[in-house]
């Protein structure tokens, strides 16, 4: 018969190797090439994991929790063509996903380098990088980090251009905000400082965009009669109130453009016939006089103005301003000038 130490040896052993077994069962982890984890320690970051092993430092654990830093970033959603936020982390086991993924920001804008500014939709195809998870696990907002960066890059290579030269020269761009987001990884704001790493790979970039109408941007378009009418003295009467209101849906004419709106209209016409650029001239002409008589005509003071003011001076135009007034109804039965005998 085996003694009672015997017995509380094999006992002692068997609860040590129950203890292990458990104890390799729960810190044993598998980091493939897709997939990792990291783990902390009192001091914060410690390592990112690769292969196959067990944490034998009881004071290293894995990254995981509600605790742990939130790694997501901004996707479309092919369901109803919108964003969603996607999750690089599994929140429960710490499972870090190093897969490609495209980060697809909400639209942007950007200012070309003659002032024109574009709406920019795009798509950039980033990992994380294993090897620089540090930065990951420091940063507060990785989403906000990552999407900034994004546009960062867009805006610089995008400003580097005229608006007439940005469609020919997409390619050149996408490649350039590839080339600045990988620099960015490396090198900083200065010669020979480090850059603040976000610990992405970056892969791939396109996008597109839309040119924003600089006529829209009237001070007279939108919600403005509000603030017109605000602007108006308290005891102003409805006549005034009302002329205010008609100011608004004036037609404004050549001198209200700005300079960007000027050179939409020269891009219009560029490289086009000598009719072409006298036909845009004579319409600038025609709406500036329109505008010159419009002012004039709010003064309510009776005006006098020849054909050759108004531009009429053309016979084509005399005829048609007959053929009107014969036509009238007021001209339908003959008058007669003098009374019969």
């Amino acid at each position: 018969m085996p003694s009672l130490l015997t017995l509380i040896a094999a006992g002692a052993v068997a609860l040590i190797t129950l203890a292990l077994i458990v104890y390799i069962w729960i810190r044993y982890y598998e980091a493939r090439h897709d997939r990792t984890y990291m783990t902390q320690d009192e001091r914060g970051f410690k390592r990112a994991l690769r292969g196959r092993g067990v944490l034998w430092d009881f004071e290293e654990s894995v990254v995981k929790g509600p605790a742990a830093p939130h790694i997501e970033f901004v996707a479309l959603d092919p369901a109803t063509g919108g964003r969603r936020a996607v999750k690089l982390m599994d929140e429960r086991s710490g499972a870090i996903n190093l897969r490609p993924h495209y980060c697809a920001p909400l639209p942007f804008d950007a200012m070309t380098a003659d002032g024109h500014k574009v709406i920019v939709d795009c798509r950039v195809q980033f990992s994380l990088n294993r090897e620089l998870l540090k930065h990951v696990y420091e940063i507060q907002e990785f989403s906000l980090a990552l999407e900034t960066r994004i546009q960062s890059a867009f805006r610089s290579e995008i400003g580097k251009r005229k608006d007439e030269e940005l469609r020919a020269a997409l390619s050149e761009v996408e490649r350039g905000v590839i080339e600045q987001l990988r620099t960015h990884e490396t090198e900083g704001d200065e010669a020979g400082e480090l850059g603040m790493a976000l610990g992405v790979r970056w892969h791939t970039a396109n996008f597109s965009f839309t040119q924003q109408d600089a006529f829209a941007e009237s001070p007279f378009s939108g919600n403005a009669v509000g603030p017109v009418l605000a602007a108006l003295p308290a005891d102003a009467t409805p006549q005034q109130q009302a002329a205010a209101v008609r100011a608004l849906s004036r037609t404004q004419g050549v001198l209200s453009l700005r300079p960007q709106q000027i050179d939409q209209l020269a891009d219009a016409f560029r490289d086009r016939d000598p009719a072409a650029l006298a036909a845009l001239m004579q319409l600038l002409d025609m709406q500036t006089r329109q505008n010159i008589a419009e002012a004039l005509a709010q003064s309510g003071q009776l005006l006098v103005l020849t054909p050759q003011e108004l531009g009429l001076i053309g016979a084509a135009a005399q005829r048609d301003a007959l053929t009107r007034r014969a036509l009238s109804p007021r001209c339908a039965q003959p008058r007669r000038l003098n009374p019969p005998i």
